[in-house]
């Protein structure tokens, strides 16, 4: 009798495992970009005005420096923790998409045009796309690591 021999590839747990982790990546940069308008808003020290950060034109960058700081640190969490370092990436995420799906109902926030509401659209997929690679990184179970 020949016997058959079955691989295992874990097809599907490495597909989620990369989401996670282009999300993840994905996550961090957008920190980064963040801290990088935020240090550029206190380099130049006037007031900024950004309509979705809720926040008095004077402490913008400060907003902005602290929410790219929160993204940098639950993106490095998300990637080098457990299961319990995930759940900051997962609430960054889901306060992005909040944040962004706000806008469009609040009635101070005008768009200038149809292509800002393009691009607002785009910008709302995007976050709904971290948030769901957010999740898939939440729930992806963690390697575990030899012990010695």
């Amino acid at each position: 009798m020949a016997r058959q021999i079955k691989i295992k590839t874990g097809g599907s747990n490495a597909i989620r495992t990369g989401f996670g982790g282009l999300g993840t990546v994905a996550n961090l940069l957008l920190g980064l970009y963040i801290c990088g308008l935020g240090i550029l808003g206190q380099i130049v020290g006037g007031e900024m005005f950004v309509p979705l950060v809720p926040v008095a034109p004077d402490n913008v960058a400060v907003a902005l420096l602290s929410l790219g700081l929160f993204a940098v640190v639950a993106s490095l969490a998300a990637v080098y923790g457990g299961k319990i370092l995930r759940i900051p990436l997962l609430v960054w995420s889901a306060a992005l998409c909040l944040a962004l799906a706000a806008a469009v109902f609040r009635g101070d926030y005008r768009f200038d045009g149809i292509e800002s509401f393009r691009t607002h659209g785009i910008m709302l997929l995007g976050s709904l796309v971290l948030l769901f690679a957010s999740w898939v990184r939440f729930k992806t179970p963690t390697k575990r690591r030899p012990t010695y």
